[in-house]
């Protein structure tokens, strides 16, 4: 039987061209109207003008999903919030995750520390390793992010346990990933670049009545500026959206990635600055350069509206990442000169690890006492294993650090993880958590934003070496307050308080001295503005904050081998940052920080390895926090077609260790971008550190790894 809502002779889409014709002819004639009495007259033409078509903004977000649980105004959100859209990320070739954060103020990209490799990152003077969310859940394997299937990137600044439970001290960076639109296309991505650089990337995506799929796909192989350092990356991103009915969706999405590369930490450092070589020279072995890893994530939500002002979204992730890899360490360096050498240790490395979360969010947007009102609710469940086996290679002989020969690796190479084991450890932990939140607005000019959220953390670790196990039990209350005063519609000040907590078992490890220790607490005082200028075309963003650890984890003055709570650190800062369109052909992101960050308070005691002196931490400045640091990104259309852009990555000295006698030079490094722009196509050539700078990264300790040197990369997209 015909669906009875076809079968009319004439179809609303048949009718639109002939009321299109009858317009015309209407507006062609003289205005007429008749009055009751018959006669007519003719009426003064009337005048409607239209408001121009609105291009969406390339640099500037209006709204973050990581300010609360669902979509809400930047301008509401009294915290600063830093987005990095899909725009500002091609306009830099930013392929990996932390070339994108370069547009963020107050964060830093570290060297990992000991085990860790991957994305290693420093938000306002603390460690963020922890704190990476995927579309606001926690994804927070160890690998290089990158960023092919991502639509932008999103960091919340400051204490913020109320929306992500543990950790979140300096922050939290969330990645929104590309979903499904319902649209039909596809768009092909090929870069060939300096050292070999070959990226091939495609983003397609489909529709059929209430399915819509899409698939984003990567494949990149190149070579490095660093000798012997090679990469190759495979990624597969599909997601799924499902329509069961108007209120109710289904997504499904699934991330694959795997890397094949090399563990390079750079040069070593030599009197507290890193060694005068060229940035290529390598230390390492010639054979045996293994860094692998092996990503898998799926993510399933389910999002309902049971009305117009409520509704709900379940998401569940499951998550498994293996790295195995080999390590290149330095050691304490030898003094003698232009004959000086560098000690060096080697060892195998391997660890898996396996989340499943489960993540339940209400928001509920009912007037309360005639009041505008949003609730939002919900619970989380989350349960991560992390199984770490090291095994050390013998007779790792040192090396010159001003003309090294390089050697194939030892006959003392560890190849598998039999016989003695330096580390062997499991790890798996629990998460319990309930959160409220509200946004009530006392009037027009007036928000309040008042929450907390309760975490029961659990860890249990087996130390299958020292054939020992640790376990720890935390509760945590995480309150967050915030007001915010809008006197008209383009300003925004606020003020807001926030917390977070950091157990001992937070990054899934615990010892003998840290399983005792409750966590340590943080909390987060901040004034800031939002304003928007030029119609609301740019925004201007500004913060004052003072960040600060109240119980660091600190040497026991009884007892240098326990460890308690009596430590103190504090960050106080400020940030500025601009972003979207000072003219109409002309975009701008620009950032800026402040940063004065330091251990105010400290019993424990290291060496340094420049003095050889002893030295208490306490007075110290953070390690990899530059006092000044900043972004400014422009780009100009010349002319619909052509497109100029770049702009200049700055960032002041910084020390590399804790007792502050290595440091890393102050560095600004200058990139251009021209681009031709077509309907099916565009051309786009990045050029990189236009200058040659010599400037270094990264560091820590014993190492620095050098920034990239003069290089381009040429991208041709076709889209269809």
């Amino acid at each position: 039987m015909p669906n009875p809502k076809t079968t009319n002779k004439w179809p609303l889409g048949a009718l639109l061209p002939l009321g299109a014709a009858l317009s015309g002819m209407a507006m062609a004639a003289e205005p007429v109207a008749a009055y009751p009495d018959g006669t007519e007259t003719v009426l003064e033409d009337v005048k409607v003008k239209a408001a121009p078509s609105q291009k969406p903004n390339r640099f500037k977000a209006e709204t973050s999903t990581t300010g609360g649980k669902t979509e809400m105004a930047i301008r509401d959100i009294p915290q600063s919030v830093s987005v990095v859209k899909k725009e500002l990320i091609q306009s830099q070739n930013a392929f990996n995750l932390r070339d994108a954060l370069k547009n963020v103020s107050g964060l830093t990209i570290a060297a990992g520390e000991g085990a860790r490799t991957g994305d290693s990152i420093t938000l306002r003077g603390f460690s963020a390793n922890s704190d990476n969310y995927l579309d606001g859940v926690k994804e927070n394997g160890q690998y290089n992010r990158d960023t092919f299937f991502i639509e932008k990137t999103e960091v919340l600044k400051g204490a913020s346990s109320i929306l992500f439970g543990r950790g979140a001290t300096g922050g939290v960076i969330n990645q929104t990933a590309k979903k499904p639109t319902g649209k039909t296309g596809v768009t092909g991505g090929f870069t060939y670049g300096s050292y070999d650089f070959k990226r091939t990337t495609m983003d397609a995506e489909s529709a059929y009545q209430n399915l819509s799929a899409r698939l984003n796909f990567l494949f990149q192989d190149n070579g490095s500026f660093r000798d012997y350092n090679d990469t190759q990356r495979l990624g597969l991103a599909p997601s799924f959206r499902v329509k069961v009915d108007d209120g109710t969706n289904v997504d499904l999405s699934l991330l694959h990635q795997e890397e094949q590369g090399v563990f390079d930490y750079g040069v070593p450092m030599y009197r507290g600055k890193p060694a005068d070589v060229p940035v290529n020279t390598y230390y390492g072995f010639t054979d045996n350069r293994l860094m692998d890893t092996d990503t898998n994530v799926a993510t399933v939500a389910l999002s309902h509206r049971f009305n117009a002002d409520f509704s709900v979204k379940n998401t569940v992730r499951v998550g498994a990442y293996e790295r195995n890899y080999l390590t290149h360490l330095f050691g304490a360096v030898t003094d003698k000169g232009a004959a000086s050498t560098v000690a060096r240790s080697q060892a195998l490395r391997r660890n898996v690890q396996d989340n499943v979360y489960n993540q339940t969010d209400f928001v509920y947007k009912k007037p309360l006492l005639g009041f505008n009102n949003t609730l939002m609710f919900g619970s989380e469940f989350g349960w991560e294993n992390y199984d770490f086996k090291s095994k050390n290679s013998t007779g790792v002989s040192s090396i010159s650090i001003f003309n090294p020969v390089l050697t194939a690796s030892s006959t003392g190479l560890a190849t598998d993880f039999s016989g003695i084991l330096t580390t062997d450890r499991y790890t798996k932990a629990q998460t319990y958590a309930g959160y409220v939140l509200d946004q009530f607005e006392i009037s027009p000019e007036w928000k309040v934003l008042v929450g907390t959220r309760y975490d029961q953390f659990d860890a249990q670790q087996l130390d299958r070496v020292a054939t020992d196990s640790f376990s720890r039990s935390d509760s945590q209350w995480s309150p967050r307050s915030g007001l915010v005063w809008q006197p008209d519609k383009v300003q925004s000040y606020y003020f807001s308080y926030g917390t977070s907590f950091n157990p001992s078992a937070e990054s899934l490890s615990l010892s003998e001295s840290t399983a005792n220790l409750p966590p340590e607490q943080n909390r987060n005082f901040e004034i800031g503005a939002k304003y928007d200028l030029f119609g609301g075309r740019l925004s201007a963003t500004a913060a004052v904050f003072r960040l600060e650890k109240t119980n660091a984890r600190t040497a026991d003055p009884n007892d240098s081998n326990l460890t308690i709570l009596a430590g103190e650190q504090r960050t106080d800062g400020f940030e500025f940052g601009l972003a979207g369109e000072v003219l109409p052909r002309w975009d701008m992101s620009m950032t800026y920080a402040y940063l004065d960050a330091e251990i105010s308070k400290s019993n424990t005691m290291a060496t340094g390895t420049v003095s050889g002196l002893s030295k208490s931490l306490q007075g110290m400045n953070a390690t990899n926090v530059p006092e000044h640091s900043g972004v400014v990104w422009n780009s100009f259309h010349i002319t619909p077609e052509w497109e100029v852009g770049g702009g200049v990555f700055y960032a002041s000295d910084r020390y590399a260790d804790n007792v502050n006698e290595v440091t890393l030079p102050a560095y600004a490094r200058l990139d251009a971008v021209v681009a031709y722009h077509q309907k099916h196509y565009d051309v786009q050539m990045n050029v990189f550190n236009l200058a040659d700078t010599v400037y270094y990264e990264s560091g820590q300790t014993r190492s620095a790894l050098p920034g990239v040197p003069l290089s381009a990369q040429v991208t041709l997209n076709v889209k269809y």
